[in-house]
């Protein structure tokens, strides 16, 4: 009887231990989703702040060109 519980125990241990380590390959897979994510929400956000230095230094070459042009 006592090796049966030792053998039902071990296996029990053997089923926690598995479920332990898909939960750790889990999140570790999600960490390093989030990771990625994460870089390329900055990149995105950078060409934005990129794009947005471009437009304003053509504004201001267009606003310096229509005023040269009027004083002509």
């Amino acid at each position: 009887m006592i090796k049966k519980q030792e053998s039902i125990s071990s296996s029990w241990l053997f089923v926690i231990l598995i479920l332990f380590c898909l939960f750790g390959a889990v999140t570790l897979m999600s960490t390093l989703e989030t990771n990625k994510v994460k870089r390329e929400q900055i990149k995105i956000y950078n060409r934005i702040n990129n794009m947005e230095q471009s437009l304003r230094t053509k504004d201001k070459e267009i606003e310096s060109y229509l005023i040269k042009e009027k004083i002509k």
